[in-house]
């Protein structure tokens, strides 16, 4: 089960061309889509942030205010 994984890919254009390979075990394999499937995860959050319209501020979050509390 330890056996290498290997994989090999090539690109050509007119103004590049490019070649890799890669050997990886299968624990290997499993970081690699561990660390993917946090990436997009997190990148999902963060969109998920952005988008979302900005709560107005609520009297109770003010600090430091000047008026007496009666």
């Amino acid at each position: 089960m330890d056996e290498l994984q290997r994989a090999y890919a090539s690109i050509e254009t007119p103004h590049l061309r490019a070649r890799a390979a890669v050997e990886v075990t299968p624990a290997g394999l499993l970081a690699l889509g561990g660390m993917v499937a946090t990436i997009l995860a997190g990148s999902a959050a963060i969109v998920l942030a952005a988008r979302r319209p900005a709560a107005p501020p609520r009297l109770s979050d003010r600090r430091g205010s000047t008026r007496s509390r009666r």
